[in-house]
């Protein structure tokens, strides 16, 4: 029984991973039967991606009402991985956005990934395969903490203890960004085996060619993805307006977020993103274009890394 060639696919959040995801979990059976695994996103979260990162708050010293400690945490992913050295795939895919942290750890501290470098250390640390490929995506500063911000706001609960305004959210993003380069340095740490494949969000947004490139590579050259079937449904969430958050704004304000936890949802699927209600955007012009160039700077920086492979839309990568 020999190791699988593992891919690990994560993220980053708004990027539409989840899209993807979906692409892979319908096809499933069809990747099975030619040695080909995935692992429904929703397992390795709940078995594998919160065990670990409920270990890295306890390394962070950071108190939790769930404890594992390092002896739990090898008994559960010894329990999620046995399962799958056993079924000796040739080829093992994993997929979470969460694998560097959460929405809500970037809109409130307005830096990407506050716990990035413990998460992904004890993760890299629990998976016994070697990773030959890791695959992610970026996306533009500004759009990527507005997105954030909304998801961030969307996860409040009536328990929550207090929340970040917008306007908060904007200054520690201007006076703290620290950009994707740190995110993938430490990618590159943890996986120090792996082959990275990153794109942009813009230009898999703008050219629907970009998916099946992206699903070849994570697939593999055995996979033939002409033969992929579409999921069966669209049930992407709509994304809330500026108008949604004005008025959760205005009624956490009036009410207390107690009380308002339980209408956020509600709110934003009312007032969804459409031609008579524009998306949300905190930003000024002067603070989207600074941000946006800072963006663009990193993405060169990055394409010139030799162990980065730019997915482009007018490059196919052959694995």
């Amino acid at each position: 029984m020999t190791d699988p060639y593992t891919v690990l696919h994560g993220g980053f959040h708004k990027t539409a991973s989840t899209y993807l995801q979906r692409i892979l979990r319908r096809n499933k059976n069809f990747m099975d039967k030619r040695g080909v695994h995935y692992v429904h996103h929703r397992d390795m979260r709940k078995q594998f991606t919160v065990p670990c990162q409920e270990n890295g708050y306890l390394h962070l010293g950071i108190q939790r009402n769930d404890i594992i400690d390092d002896a739990e945490l090898r008994r559960l992913t010894t329990a999620f991985f046995e399962p799958l050295r056993e079924r000796n795939c040739e080829r093992l895919i994993l997929s979470d956005e969460n694998l560097a942290g959460h929405c809500g750890h970037c809109a409130k501290r307005g830096t990407l990934y506050r716990f990035r470098d413990e998460f992904m250390s004890v993760t890299a640390k629990e998976i016994p395969f070697t990773v030959r490929e890791v695959h992610l995506a970026v996306r533009n500063y500004p759009d990527f903490f507005a997105a954030a911000y909304v998801e961030y706001i969307r996860s409040l609960r009536a328990m929550s203890p207090f929340v970040v305004s917008a306007n908060v959210m904007v200054d520690r993003v201007m006076n703290n960004l620290l950009g994707w380069n740190g995110v993938i340095k430490q990618v590159q740490k943890c996986f120090p085996n792996a082959r990275i494949y990153m794109w942009k969000f813009e230009d898999f947004r703008d050219d629907p060619s970009m998916t099946n490139q992206i699903i070849r590579n994570l697939a593999g050259p055995n996979i033939d993805i002409t033969k992929f079937k579409t999921p069966k449904d669209d049930r992407r969430r709509p994304s809330a307006s500026a108008r949604a958050m004005d008025e959760i704004q205005k009624l956490i304000l009036s009410v207390g977020i107690a009380q308002a936890a339980g209408q956020i949802r509600s709110i934003q699927e009312e007032f969804p993103r459409d031609a008579q209600n524009p998306g949300f955007d905190p930003w000024s012009d002067w603070e989207r274009q600074h941000l946006t160039n800072l963006y663009h700077q990193d993405l060169a920086r990055l394409a010139k890394n030799p162990r980065i492979t730019m997915v482009r839309p007018d490059t196919v990568v052959q694995q």
